[in-house]
C-alpha cells in the first residue's frame, strides 16, 4: 500500500506558534462572552463576562471563527518534513527498533502545542458547555446521590443554574468513572462555581500529556513517523479545540485506551494482548465506551504477522476468537468499576439522548429535515425518527462488519477505520468525537487520498462547527 508522504519543506520559525496561539487567544476571548453561558447572568464570573462583553456582538462571533482559522493555518504550517522515505508499516506488525527521525521537532512541537493551549485555560469552555454539565454531575455525585436517577440539576447546587436547559432534568450516558472523574475534579476546587468548570481541564491536560508521551512509542513499536504520529493524531485543531478549550471527557479515554494498545504489544506474550491490554481498555470504557473496539487491536496486533499470512476466512476467525477473549476481559472490568462505584448501568437508560442535539451526523440531517418537513405539515414525526434511526443503526452495523472483515490483517486499521465509521454513521457526531479515530489513523499506513480525505474533513469539520456555533447562538 502506498504511504503518505508529505511535501517537503524546512522546519523552523516562529510563524506557527505565535499565528496558533493568536488563534486561540481570539477563541477563548470570543468564549468568554455571556451569550455562551445558560446561566441568566452570564458566567459565573463578573471577570469573564466583562472580557467578553469587551468584544461585542457580532465581532465576538467574528473572533472564534477567526480564531479557528489562524489554528488550522498554524498547525497546517507545522507539519513535519520528509525526506521521502516510507515511514509506515502498511501491515500494523510491531516493529521493535523503529525511531523517529526527529526528537527535536517533537519538542518544538509539544512547546508549540503547550503555547497554544495557554490562551484557552482559564476562559469559559469553547463551543460546548459539556464542563458545566460535568461540574454538576460531580457535584451530584458528592452529594451521596446517583446522577442516572435524579437527573443534571437535580441536586440544585451552584451550578444547576448554568447547565443547559435542554439537558436539565436528562441523566447522562456517560459511564461511573466519568462522574467519579467530575466528583473528584469539583471537590479540589471546593465547589467553586467557575472554578470547578475550568477546572474540568484539568483531567484532560492530564490525559493530553499521557498521549504525547504514548503516541510516539505506540509509532516507534509499530514502524510509524512519530513525528507525523504527534503532529496529526495529537496536535490537531479538533484536539486543540474541543480538548483543551472544550474540556471534553473523550480525552481521557483516548489516553486511557493507547495506554492499554501500547501495553498490549509491550511483550509478545497473550497475557499482553488478551488481558492486561484489554484490562486497561475496560478502564477506558468506564469513562466512555466507544473505546471498546480497541479490544480488537489489542487481540491482533500482537499476532499481525500471523494474521498476514492465513487465508481470508482463517485470519477473520482467529481475530474474532481473541477478540472475544479480550472483550470479555475488558467488559470485566468495566462491569467491576460500575459495580464498585455504586452508581451501576444508570448510564444506558439515556443513550437515546445522544441524538438529541442535532449534529452533522448524515442520519441526523435526514431526521432533522424530515422532522421539519413533517412538523410543518401537521404530521407526528416519531415513526420517522424511529424509521431513520432503525436505518442508521444497521448501516452503521453493516459498515463497521465489512471494516472489520476487510483490515482483519490489519487489526489497529481496522479498528481507526471502524471507530470513524461509527461516529459519523450514527446520529450523534460531535467534533471531540473524531480526535480518538484520528490517534488511530496516525498510527497506521494511509494513501495520499486517504491522507487527503481525512485532513480535509478534520479541518473542515473544526471549521464548520465553529459557523454553526456562533450562528446557532445567534438564532433567538
Amino acid at each position: 500500500m502506498p504511504v503518505v508522504l508529505l511535501p517537503s519543506r524546512p522546519v523552523g520559525g516562529a510563524v506557527p506558534a505565535v499565528a496558533g496561539t493568536l488563534g486561540t487567544l481570539l477563541i477563548g476571548w470570543g468564549a468568554c462572552h455571556p451569550e455562551f453561558a445558560h446561566g441568566s447572568d452570564g458566567w459565573p464570573s463578573d471577570a469573564v463576562n466583562a472580557i467578553g462583553l469587551a468584544l461585542p456582538l457580532p465581532w465576538n462571533r467574528v473572533a472564534i471563527v477567526l480564531g479557528v482559522l489562524l489554528l488550522i493555518a498554524a498547525w497546517w504550517l507545522l507539519r513535519p518534513a520528509t525526506d521521502g522515505a516510507a515511514a509506515d508499516n502498511p501491515t500494523d506488525r510491531p516493529a521493535a527498533g523503529a525511531a523517529g527521525t526527529n526528537p527535536g521537532y517533537r519538542r518544538r512541537l509539544r512547546l508549540s502545542m503547550g503555547l497554544w493551549s495557554l490562551p484557552l485555560l482559564l476562559v469559559p469552555p469553547v463551543l460546548s458547555a459539556d464542563a458545566v454539565l460535568y461540574a454538576d454531575l460531580g457535584w451530584i455525585v458528592n452529594q451521596g446521590q446517583n446522577p442516572y436517577l435524579v437527573g443534571l440539576t437535580g441536586a440544585g447546587g451552584p451550578y444547576a443554574p448554568h447547565v443547559d436547559p435542554l439537558w436539565a432534568g436528562n441523566g447522562v450516558a456517560y459511564p461511573p468513572l466519568a462522574l467519579l472523574t467530575d466528583a473528584l475534579v469539583v471537590r479540589l476546587v471546593g465547589f467553586a462555581t467557575y472554578a470547578s468548570i475550568i477546572a474540568m481541564r484539568l483531567p484532560v491536560l492530564l490525559a493530553l500529556a499521557a498521549i504525547a508521551w504514548v503516541l510516539p512509542k505506540l509509532a516507534g513499536r509499530l514502524g510509524a513517523d512519530p513525528d507525523r504520529a504527534l503532529w496529526w493524531g495529537l496536535a490537531n485543531p479538533l484536539v486543540i479545540v474541543h480538548f483543551v478549550g472544550g474540556a471534553h471527557n473523550d480525552a481521557l479515554m483516548v489516553a486511557i485506551a493507547l495506554m492499554g494498545l501500547h501495553l498490549a504489544i509491550r511483550r509478545p506474550h497473550w497475557a499482553y494482548g488478551l488481558l492486561a491490554g484489554p484490562a486497561v481498555i475496560g478502564l477506558a470504557m468506564a469513562v466512555k465506551p466507544q473505546a471498546g473496539l480497541a479490544v480488537i487491536a489489542a487481540a491482533g496486533l500482537p499476532i499481525a504477522d500471523r494474521l498476514a499470512g492465513l487465508a481470508p476466512v482463517q485470519r477473520v476467525w482467529l481475530l474474532a476468537r481473541r477478540s472475544a477473549v479480550a472483550a470479555a476481559v475488558a467488559v470485566a472490568v468495566f462491569g467491576a468499576v460500575a459495580v464498585a462505584s455504586g452508581l451501576g448501568f444508570g448510564w444506558t437508560r439515556w443513550l437515546s439522548l445522544m441524538g438529541k442535539a442535532g449534529t452533522a451526523a448524515p442520519f441526523s440531517l435526514i431526521a432533522q429535515a424530515g422532522e421539519w418537513l413533517i412538523d410543518r405539515s401537521g404530521g407526528y414525526p416519531t415513526p420517522w425518527l424511529t424509521v431513520v434511526g432503525a436505518v442508521s443503526t444497521l448501516t452503521t452495523v453493516a459498515v463497521l462488519g465489512w471494516v472489520l472483515i476487510r483490515f482483519a490483517d490489519r487489526p489497529l486499521a481496522a479498528v481507526g477505520w471502524g471507530s470513524l465509521a461509527v461516529s459519523t454513521l450514527g446520529q450523534s457526531l460531535h467534533p471531540w468525537y473524531v480526535p480518538w479515530s484520528m490517534a488511530l489513523l496516525a498510527l497506521v499506513a494511509l494513501t495520499r487520498r486517504q491522507f487527503g480525505w481525512l485532513t480535509g474533513f478534520m479541518v473542515g469539520f473544526v471549521a464548520w462547527n465553529a459557523v454553526q456555533t456562533v450562528i446557532w447562538h445567534s438564532v433567538p
